[in-house]
Formats: structure tokens, sequence, C-alpha cells
């Protein structure tokens, strides 16, 4: 498969390893790199700040041919061309290809060499996949990925964060390649039985909440039982740009504990966070500003295989 291209653009700013805006259409998008997760270079996230992810900021600005701050120098202007991780079309791509905040994810090319690559080539990144692996490339991040801890680059080597802190990928990795095994899965056999994915297919997934249809939702649980109103439970199972919600009325009752349990010791923290949920689809609140979300009232509504599986 070849991803589908745009050639051209802006670039407007580095902001650290692994994320970039860049001018289309006239307005300044920030780019999620895909396959990438470098480590943090400053603080306001739930990562630590590490010596690795301010030495990755500034080896990604030096890369694309920017000034400290991330900017290119006055007067100068940088290209570089994007893909995507689809062959769906741009309009398709600018839509529906976005990350949880928002962000296009895709890869950045400058000179025609792929920098999602270069950072895993030369240990500024893992093989990041997290949310499911490269469909484009995924061999030649494994085989970079492979190549940079051959040579202990950069967050391979104990000595780059020595004395401060770091990130314990003996941990992350294999939760990783779980998670991205069940995508995996999604992809090969979810997808052909109609099941919804809450970033994909958003739109259906209101359209479903709307007419009161039942669905099954392809949904990542990771963050657990998110708030306990009145006597309910409600969990977060979209994101910002992209809210879908599951609610547990009756968090006393002996199914409703069953369910609770089921995602805190399977699905939430380093457990799957991929879940199948099935049941009928609604508007909380029931108007026109309402989000979409499905009420569980039973552990069988969770499932680890979608329908027919």
């Amino acid at each position: 498969m070849q991803g589908t291209n745009i050639k051209g653009l802006k670039l407007t700013k580095v902001i650290d390893g692994d994320t970039v805006k860049v001018e289309i259409n006239g307005e300044v998008e920030s780019l999620r790199l895909a396959s990438l997760d470098t480590e943090e270079s400053w603080a306001g996230g739930s990562k630590p700040v590490t010596n690795a992810g301010k030495l990755a900021s500034a080896w990604a600005k030096n890369y694309f041919g920017v000034e400290k701050d991330g900017f290119p120098a006055a007067g100068a202007e940088i290209k570089v061309d994007i893909e995507f991780d689809t062959n769906d079309p741009v309009n398709v791509c600018l839509q529906k290809h976005r990350g949880n905040y928002g962000r296009l994810i895709c890869y950045v090319y400058k000179d025609g060499a792929n920098y999602n690559l270069e950072a895993v080539k030369t240990g500024w990144s893992p093989y990041f996949v997290k949310y499911g692996r490269s469909r484009l490339y995924h061999n030649e991040f494994m085989s970079a990925e492979a190549a940079a801890q051959a040579k202990a680059a950069a967050i391979w080597n104990s000595e780059t964060n020595a004395g401060g802190k770091t990130r314990n990928y003996e941990e992350l990795v294999p939760w990783w390649h779980l998670r991205e095994s069940i995508v995996q899965d999604f992809r090969k056999f979810g997808l052909q039985s109609g099941v919804q994915s809450v970033r994909l297919d958003y739109e259906n997934i209101v359209e479903a909440a709307k007419n009161g249809n039942k669905i099954t939702v392809f949904c990542d649980l990771q963050g657990g039982i998110n708030k306990r109103p009145g006597s309910g439970a409600l969990i977060y199972a979209g994101s910002i740009k992209h809210k879908f919600n599951l609610w547990i009325p009756d968090r006393e009752s002996a199914p409703s504990q069953h369910i609770l349990s089921l995602i805190e010791k399977r699905y939430s923290g380093k457990g799957r966070g991929y879940v199948y949920v099935t049941g009928k689809a609604s508007l909380y609140p029931q108007n026109e500003n309402g989000k979409p979300q499905i009420v569980l009232t039973d552990a069988a509504q969770l499932s680890d295989l979608p329908p027919g599986m």
C-alpha cells in the first residue's frame, strides 16, 4: 500500500522530537508524527522530562534546520512533505486521521528522507506501537529500532539519562506490543464485522446514538473508571475530539460490580486497554449537544473479540 501524500508544505515550527507544525490550506496544523514517542523536553504532561527528551528536541530542530526556539530563521522557508498511513483521499485523511488531541497523524519527509524512520534509527524514539503498528513501514521500523538498540544509541544507552529521570522501556515496550496485537486483530477482523472505531467512525457512532441503534464499538479503557457521580460510574471511552462515554447506572448492584471489576483488572492501566463494547447507543443529554454513550448493565457487553468470533 502507498500512503496518501501532501507535498511542499511550509514548516512553521518544530515543537519537539515527535511534534511539528505545518501550513495546510492556509491554516497551521499540528502533526503528531506516526510511530514515534520521543521523551519529554518540557513539563506539563504525565511523562517525565528527561535529558534524552531535551536532546531529541534539539536533534529534531537541527534535522529540520530551524532555530533553537523551533521556528525557521527570519526569511527562511522550509518545505516538507507528509504521508498518511493510509491511502484514503486527502480530504478523508485531514478529517479522520487525527489523534486524541486533534493533531494529524502522519510521517514527515525533508529532502525525501522519512524523518520518523530516522528518529528511530538514531535511537531518539522507540518504535511506538501503542495505538497500532505502521501499515506502511512496520518492517523498516522494526529493523531501525533493532539497529539503534544494537548500537546502544540515545535512549537505549543508560548514560543518556544518567543521574536524571528516565522511562522504563522494559515495561512499556511489551505493553505497547500487547496493545498493537489487539489493534492488528481489529484491523483484520473487527472492521469486517462492522465494528465502529471511536476515532475513524465517530460520525457513524453519533448517528447510531441519535437513532438508538445497537452497535459494537472498539474503544480504549486504559483510563479506567473516571468518575462516580451519584450512584453511577462514568468511563471516558473516547477522546477530547471524539467524546464517547460508557455509563454504569447503579455501581453497587451485583452486575455492575462485575463490570467494574472486569474493567479495572483486565482493561485499565497497563492491561489490554482495547475492548469491544456492544449495546444500544444513545445521546446524553438527549438534545443536539448530547454526546454518544452506551449504558452498561452486563459484563457480557465487554469482549476481547469482535462479534462472530
